[in-house]
């Protein structure tokens, strides 16, 4: 059973001059509940204003099967591996083989934990940019257990994809290159 958080709906979003991207507000929501930080205490509320950080966990990777990133919180990485302690308990319980090494390898090699400020930014990390073809630009695609994170060209090549999100996406390309022609 998963752990009750659930990101829905999109955005397209440039990245700042400090090359931070800013989550939607509705999938920044999600992600600090799942970094169980809704109705956290005043004086520790006070603490991390002052310190500018929201105590928000992005955790990223890349996805196996899409040409995208994908982003979660910290419940849905603890998830991963109550999965892996039940497929062990599984194994064990038919008298079968399971690796459980390889599996959280699978699941948790690649796996970075970014901090997320206040306002919902953090800088992606080079190596998955760089193997996302992401630049300046984001298009953030909730999904229910995670975010998917696109650059906006490779979503509108990957067959599959919502076509609201598709018309946004050329939308939003067309717009800027209309305006780089002023």
């Amino acid at each position: 059973m998963s752990e009750g958080i659930i990101y829905s709906g999109n955005g397209i979003c440039i990245a700042d001059s400090k090359g931070r991207f800013a989550l939607p507000l509705d999938m920044r929501k999600a992600l600090k509940a799942s970094s169980g930080l809704n109705g956290a205490d005043k004086a520790e509320d006070n603490d991390k204003a002052k310190s500018k950080s929201s105590g928000t966990r992005l955790c990223i990777t890349i996805h196996g099967a899409l040409p995208c990133a994908i982003g979660f919180g910290l419940s849905h990485k603890q998830w991963l591996e109550d999965q892996v302690v039940e497929m062990e308990r599984s194994a064990r319980d038919k008298a079968v083989e399971f690796d459980a090494e390889a599996e959280r390898e699978a699941r948790f090699a690649d796996l970075e934990d970014l901090n997320v400020d206040d306002g919902g930014r953090f800088v992606m990390p080079a190596d998955i940019k760089d193997m996302m073809g992401i630049t300046d630009t984001i298009v953030f695609v909730g999904t229910s257990r995670h975010i998917q994170m696109w650059n906006p060209e490779a979503l509108l090549a990957s067959e599959g994809r919502s076509p609201r999100v598709r018309h946004a996406v050329e939308k939003f390309l067309a717009e800027r290159k209309a305006g780089e022609g002023k």
